[in-house]
């Protein structure tokens, strides 16, 4: 198969909707595709890099209440009158099963309130799917994010399919030869570590030892040495890499609030990423391309010294800001 074959199945992976290479598409005569169909960096960049502390989530109360309805208490203050507690009851939390069309069942816990959107954002959370490609299908229904689960007469032990589709209303995506920068890939397979230190921005650069890294046009951002250099100096961005699956972030997260003594450090909102590829092939994607070869796939990134944060005792960096880390490259290698 051809690199952009091989890129096309990694790229659709982690954004979970189907990707093609233009010259698939020729040799079935779908000649006339829409520009918005094409895939750009960008929108791989805003589709599939993980953030954290920016989900919609619902906050259910945690009651270990073995009654069918749950109690909660509600602090009211009137002007005449001193604050009071009144008791609001819940319905108890029932289990559906998702199913999307890559196969499998997962099970979530839901309330009959919970919305169609708050759903989706479990999902996202659970299985790492993008919501703005995600449908949700009931009884044939393709559910509205605005409605809630009892208003479809959804039930415990009821399943709901997932769909997707891509943004536009398209059914796949497209790439073209243009979207990779051959000239600079870098087949790291058979090298190992050989000791020498190498550094970008000031910061130690660990390359990607036995991954093919291949280059993406980053022609939106600029050619220039103020981001993609190579010499070490302060001006460069240095070197980061990007595991795309949901529980990266949740471990990352996880282990940046564990420092010493249990106190929790707010490093806030942002897209975590780590200088170690050994820790982002923890997180890595895999997928199976057209030849059946099972691949792991993570991006390389650039990230801003002067938006980073540090998470203290662990080997990961945080930015806020998600035009702080610039994807460059896919670090692929057989599984």
């Amino acid at each position: 198969m051809s690199k952009l074959e091989l890129v096309a199945s990694a790229i659709s992976s982690m954004i979970n909707v189907p990707v093609k290479t233009y010259d698939e598409c020729l040799a079935k005569g779908w000649k006339k595709i829409p520009p918005e169909q094409f895939l750009d960096i960008g929108r791989i960049h805003e589709s599939s890099l993980n953030r954290y502390g920016d989900n919609l989530s619902s906050k259910f109360p945690n009651n270990n209440n073995d009654d069918d309805d749950l109690y909660f208490p509600i602090i009211v203050n009137n002007n005449n009158s001193p604050s009071r507690i009144i008791v609001r009851r819940i319905s108890q939390p029932f289990q559906i099963f998702v199913n999307p069309l890559s196969g499998g069942s997962h099970t979530m816990l839901v309330y009959p309130h919970t919305t169609v959107l708050e759903l989706k954002y479990a999902i996202k959370r659970e299985l790492g799917y993008d919501i703005r490609p995600l449908r949700l299908v009931f009884a044939d229904k393709q559910l509205d994010d605005n409605k809630t689960l009892s208003s479809y007469n959804i039930r415990k032990g009821n399943t709901v399919q997932i769909l997707f589709r891509a943004y536009g209303g398209f059914n796949f995506y497209v790439i073209k030869k243009d979207f990779l920068s051959p000239k600079y890939d870098y087949d790291f397979s058979n090298l190992i570590d050989d000791g020498k230190i190498h550094t970008r921005g000031k910061e130690l650069y660990k390359r990607p030892y036995g991954w093919n890294r291949i280059a993406l046009n980053v022609g939106k951002y600029g050619y220039d040495e103020k981001w993609l250099g190579s010499s070490g100096k302060s001006d460069e961005w240095p070197v980061s890499y990007h595991g795309t699956r949901k529980d990266f972030v949740d471990s990352i997260a996880d282990k940046g609030y564990l420092l010493k003594k249990g106190k929790r450090f707010k490093y806030g909102k942002g897209i975590y990423s780590t200088p170690d590829i050994d820790i982002a092939e923890e997180y890595a994607t895999e997928f199976k391309s057209t030849s059946g070869v099972v691949y792991k796939v993570v991006f390389q990134n650039r990230v801003n010294p002067k938006g980073m944060v540090k998470i203290e005792d662990c080997d990961y960096w945080v930015v806020p800001d998600e035009r702080d880390i610039r994807p460059y490259g896919l670090c692929i290698k057989k599984v």
